[in-house]
């Protein structure tokens, strides 16, 4: 499926991709030719396993830890308007 379309120049942000559903998408993007910025709540900042997985496919990698499931990022109280 990675044939059908060409990320070359392009970067792909990738939120959960320290293990599951998210690391074979920032596997698939970058076999496709984009560079991924990785995302996770608990990933390590350098030297993890997708970082290596996505650097064997010739593509750079950035990783980032942020838990969008923070409760406070839920309530409707804390929405600047």
């Amino acid at each position: 499926m990675t044939n059908l379309f060409d990320l070359s120049g392009k970067i792909a942000l990738v939120t959960g991709c320290n293990k599951g559903i998210g690391k074979g998408m920032a596997l698939a993007l970058a076999a496709a030719g984009a560079d991924i910025i990785g995302v996770s709540a608990n990933m390590p900042l350098s030297g993890g396993e997708t970082e290596q997985e996505v650097q064997k496919l010739g593509k750079s990698y950035k990783a980032y830890q942020c838990d969008f499931g923070n409760s406070c990022m839920k309530s409707p109280k804390n929405i600047q308007k």
